[in-house]
């Protein structure tokens, strides 16, 4: 059944006309009202941030664990996340473009009304995340965890879905037929039919 309500998230409301090289030199709690551009984010624990109307366009994070944070308006074009941790939180009006992930975890976290679009998610891991009125578009899934994932409204378009851990997760996702075959062996697997390579 197709969802009644937009995917499209609403956009960050920034106050600033030209983005910033570097963050704030105090980022241990709430971060507002941010542009950045070509920065580099490293190394950083924060325990129940609150994100709130960021922009981030080609910047390097790495290291990042967030715990119980709430975000909301944050968009990130071709950005690069590796071992970026967002746990336990809650992402509303997001948008992830152009960006590539390497141990990227939204964990026990609930996705509403955000898109994520020509992104390399390889390995992304969305256990026991609730989707609702998210888009995932022309992404690379492979290996991607979905266990124990709640959706009320996910809809994936365009994306490689090898080796995709949790099937049973995607239970109510809209997919297109032609991401099917890539999805394949884990449909087989997770029906419990023994896969031989010949």
């Amino acid at each position: 059944m197709a969802c009644n309500k937009s995917h499209r998230p609403a956009p960050p409301q920034i106050s600033h006309y030209q983005a910033a090289s570097r963050g704030p030199d105090d980022c241990d709690g709430d971060i507002h009202d941010l542009w950045l551009q070509h920065a580099r984010v490293l190394e950083l624990d924060l325990d129940r941030p609150e994100l709130l109307d960021l922009r981030l366009e080609d910047c390097d994070i790495s290291g990042l664990v967030m715990t119980g944070a709430i975000a909301r308006r944050v968009e990130l074009t071709g950005t690069r996340l590796r071992g970026v941790t967002f746990n336990k939180g809650q992402y509303d009006d997001g948008r992830l473009e152009g960006c590539i992930t390497s141990e990227l975890s939204f964990r026990f976290s609930r996705l509403r009304r955000t898109v994520f679009r020509d992104c390399d998610l390889a390995g992304i891991d969305f256990y026991n995340a609730t989707f609702d009125h998210v888009t995932i578009d022309s992404c690379d899934l492979q290996r991607s965890r979905f266990d124990a994932a709640i959706v009320n409204c996910l809809s994936i378009t365009n994306c490689n879905l090898a080796g995709v851990h949790g099937v049973s997760g995607l239970k109510g996702a809209q997919l297109d037929a032609s991401d099917l075959p890539s999805l394949a062996i884990s449909l087989a697997r997770d029906a419990g039919i023994d896969i031989r390579d010949n």
